[in-house]
């Protein structure tokens, strides 16, 4: 018997792995692809590189800081990159981001009405039950309606209202000052511009990370091409396709939630119960490789219905090596849904083209030379009103029979990726944690 197992080796499955390695405690780790990294994994294809979804580090949190400059062969370099939100149909009209900060780029009889509006909503003292009453609270009605009500319908593909308030924590109030203070002097005290700064391999892609990490664990420790297809729960064993069968103490999933309990073949009905309120929108991760250069953005919010995509990227701005010299590289995101809102990926790809033609970004003649699809099934992870509690049930049931969760798909939570890091390491404690207690 195996003290713990660890499937799933993304960047949360790895972090726990580093952290078991750090205590020297005896694991096994087992990754369904042939190499790390999860969904942050990169592929080159005629001479562009592309993530698998568009990926950056905002930032090294304090307890990440050691392990990204220490990781071998890994080397961030700090980018910068503009970043807006598109208002009109041809870039005219373009607001930096964080967009709350930036509402003096509207035109003054917009921004007098935000104004009153967001006075308002902050006088109500209603505690808020849905989503968008706690967007409300906090941006505004009118920054709401303006901007995140329209561009979360399209990212999420879900009704709005039935997702709780505490379902993020994530929107930014909105500083009155953005709606009072003219552009000029917001340029002057240096609220300007939208720029972003983040860290990115400089050579590798996103996927230098994870290979990084997976450098550091002990010889033996990982087996790659190896899918679980079973869990046993109270016998605390897991079967893999190969036919292996590995007993373990403490076991560990990455993997999407609603997969792990699926994957328990003696799981309970009302967790079985709780897993179908585990609910999620897929995204086209669609890319194009283009001749000749587009706009100087990073990254565009793009919240109006008339296109079919809710972001773009333009990784041969701050990635090097995503395209070749004369080239660049834009990645547009398109969610679906096979019930919601169902798309075909043909149909993902002739909306990002059509798109970026409207806009102006693929000018007549501009010759697409390359072009990947992926489709990302668990993209955006939601809660209805019955997820919390439903989850408590889940984790309740996972932890008695000593099988934690972590990242962003195992425990159901939207998280960047050093949070995803953190969340493995945090597993790693808890199970070293757990066997001190017992002896």
């Amino acid at each position: 018997m195996l003290p713990i197992v660890i499937i799933g080796l993304g960047v949360s499955g790895l972090g726990c792995a580093l952290e078991l390695a750090q205590h020297r405690i005896p694991f096994a780790g087992f990754e369904k692809e042939a190499r790390p990294g999860g969904l942050a994994k990169s592929e080159d294809a005629g001479g562009f590189r592309f993530d698998y979804g568009p990926h950056i580090l905002v930032g090294a949190p304090a307890g990440l800081e050691g392990l990204f400059r220490d990781l071998p062969g890994l080397d961030l370099k700090v980018c910068s990159g503009s970043s807006g939100v598109v208002m009109d149909a041809r870039l005219e009209r373009v607001i930096p981001v964080p967009f709350q900060r930036h509402l003096n780029w509207l035109p003054l009889d917009v921004r007098v009405r935000l104004l009153f509006e967001a006075l308002a909503d902050r006088r109500n003292g209603k505690a808020p039950g849905s989503y968008p009453e706690y967007a409300t609270a906090r941006c505004g009605r009118g920054v709401y309606d303006l901007f995140l009500r329209r561009y979360d319908e399209k990212r999420l593909r879900f009704n709005l209202d039935e997702i709780p308030a505490e379902w993020t924590n994530r929107i930014e109030k909105t500083p009155l000052h953005s709606l009072v203070l003219p552009r000029v002097l917001a340029d002057w005290f240096g609220r300007r511009n939208g720029e972003s700064r983040f860290l990115y391999p400089r050579s590798g892609g996103i996927e230098a990370l994870p290979r990084a990490m997976a450098r550091l664990l002990p010889a033996n420790s990982v087996t790659y091409g190896c899918e679980v297809t079973g869990i046993h729960a109270q016998s605390k064993a897991a079967w893999f396709a190969n036919g292996a069968e590995v007993r373990y103490e403490r076991l560990v999933l990455s993997l999407p939630l609603p997969e792990t309990v699926s994957l328990i073949r003696d799981a309970p009905p009302e967790v079985l119960r709780a897993a179908e309120d585990l609910i999620h929108t897929s995204i086209y991760v669609v890319s194009f490789g283009l001749e000749g250069a587009v706009p100087p953005w990073s990254l565009l919010r793009v919240p109006g219905e008339e296109w079919g995509f809710y972001r773009l990227s333009f990784p041969s701005h701050y990635a090097p090596g995503a395209a070749p010299e004369g080239h660049s590289a834009v990645v547009g995101e398109i969610s679906h849904h096979r019930a919601r809102y169902p798309l075909s990926a043909r149909d993902a790809r002739k909306e990002l083209q059509k798109g970026l033609e409207g806009l102006g970004i693929l000018r007549r003649g501009q010759r697409i030379v390359v072009e990947t699809m992926r489709d990302i099934r668990y993209g955006h992870v939601l809660y209805n009103h019955r997820t919390r509690a439903s989850m408590r049930v889940i984790l309740d049931y996972l932890r008695s029979h000593s099988i934690l969760v972590c990242g962003k798909y195992g425990a159901w939570k939207d998280m960047p990726i050093p949070e995803s890091i953190q969340s493995g390491m945090a597993a790693a404690r808890e199970t070293v944690g757990a066997r001190s207690r017992e002896g």
